[in-house]
């Protein structure tokens, strides 16, 4: 129970939460499990500890991570329903999550976690951090203990990014950054070099390297340094990390991954991979990644906002692959420009994916394409294709990580695997759709 005993059950806030059970305490808040008295709902409520109320740092704080929360909406993050003051007490109405943290599985104490799992719950992180970095937000206190798992209906496991309360938006007055140059702020165990130099300009990096620094901590079991948090704050700052696989001989790490981990924990925030390269080679690596596409009636999910994408008609001269109308039910198809060749069958699968593909050559005008897909294409003729502004795909043996490194560097939004499927691409297609939606509606 909280060592502030300021609240018991059946205490109402704000005449429409009624507590239930306090589920945690940590930092300036207190986390009840409440139910929403006027929708009938269970939920969770964050509660200001009572001697940060009259702090108007603590306040400011509290308030900001309501509004950051509340910015991102995304699957991977926690649902914010609302937020408020009741007699000089702040809250903040969330979702209420049920299943443990990732703590609770990885621990040097535990057996490491098979590495699809591994895959899966850090892909996840990446894909809601991309989504954040999009939009300016930086969460800087990316650790195990704030990222929940929980099973959906369906049986499959959710990864839920939790607390918002160092995160930040560039940009925005009532989201901007709360603490002082000089004072070093975050977990000292996921703490990027920057933060740990207190410096004031500390952005999306920093979250590469706590996820890389989490990335080293399943792989191994054990965080990049270790020591009282002064002797791992010195680390961060000045001591490259023990490699993976020199850290656990007993383990077989893959050396992609390994490679990955370590640009990831890079001290210059230069030298680190942007996100969505995290993203793409987590996802590439990841043979669970295309499952998670379909939704509860077995459509993609992508699916959903594809059918808000206008048709349009093919370019012209160009020779369609697919048949227009071998679409799945409720999904409108749109056009996947081709930049070289494209067997018949596979054609026509993408047809039975939503997408109708044609024919185009390299020097054509991409015209009337919602995507492109340019199989064996070289990194210059890629970032070309990538200046027309529209999802760009293409290709990769399994394993090639140079090759895919390089290919998003170049502007590619997904790679898919050789040899190629029709289900695949077109699962990679949808998802570099949903993404460039989301950034132009962000």
């Amino acid at each position: 129970m909280s060592p502030f005993p300021t609240w018991k059950p059946g205490d109402r806030i704000a005449d429409r939460f009624s507590l239930v059970e306090e589920l945690g305490v940590g930092g300036m808040g207190a986390v009840w499990r409440a139910t929403q008295l006027n929708l009938g709902r269970d939920l969770a409520l964050k509660l200001l500890l009572p001697e940060y109320a009259a702090s108007p740092g603590a306040r400011a704080r509290f308030e900001r991570e309501a509004r950051v929360a509340s910015a991102l909406k995304h699957p991977n993050a926690v649902q914010i329903y609302d937020f408020g003051e009741d007699d000089g007490q702040l809250f903040i109405a969330m979702e209420l999550l049920e299943g443990v943290t990732l703590r609770s599985i990885v621990d040097e104490h535990l057996p490491p976690q098979p590495l699809e799992r591994t895959l899966r719950i850090l892909s996840q992180i990446a894909e809601v951090l991309l989504v954040a970095h999009e939009m300016h937000l930086v969460h800087r206190d990316l650790k195990p203990e704030n990222v929940f798992l929980e099973r959906t209906p369906q049986g499959q496991e959710r990864v839920v990014v939790v607390d918002f309360g160092l995160a930040f938006i560039r940009g925005r007055k009532d989201s901007g950054r709360l603490t002082r140059e000089g004072v070093a702020m975050g977990t000292p165990d996921y703490m990027s070099p920057e933060q740990a130099a207190g410096d004031d300009d500390v952005g999306s990096p920093a979250d590469v390297y706590s996820l890389g620094c989490i990335l080293y901590e399943m792989l191994t079991t054990q965080v990049p340094f270790r020591g009282n948090s002064v002797q791992v704050i010195t680390q961060q700052l000045f001591s490259a990390p023990t490699p993976p696989s020199e850290a656990r001989k007993d383990l077989r790490i893959p050396r992609e991954l390994e490679e990955l981990c370590l640009r990831m924990l890079s001290k210059r925030a230069a030298e680190r991979p942007a996100m969505d390269v995290v993203h793409g080679l987590l996802s590439h690596l990841d043979p669970s990644a295309e499952k998670r596409e379909r939704g509860r009636d077995g459509v993609f999910l992508e699916g959903r906002a594809a059918r808000m994408i206008s048709t349009v008609r093919p370019a012209k001269n160009a020779r369609t692959l697919s048949d227009p109308y071998a679409t799945p039910d409720g999904v409108e198809p749109v056009q996947l420009a081709v930049v070289g060749e494209l067997a018949g069958e596979l054609g026509l699968g993408l047809g039975a994916n939503g997408l109708i593909a044609f024919i185009v050559s390299p020097d054509q005008p991409i015209d009337g394409a919602d995507a492109i897909f340019a199989p064996g294409a070289e990194k210059e003729a890629l970032e070309a294709l990538a200046a027309h502004g529209v999802p760009l795909v293409t290709d990769a043996e399994t394993g090639d990580m140079g090759r895919v490194t390089e290919l998003l560097r170049a502007g590619v939004d997904e790679v898919v695997h050789r040899p190629i499927r029709a289900e695949d691409l077109s699962k990679k297609v949808w998802r570099a759709i949903r993404r460039h939606r989301r950034r132009k509606t962000g």
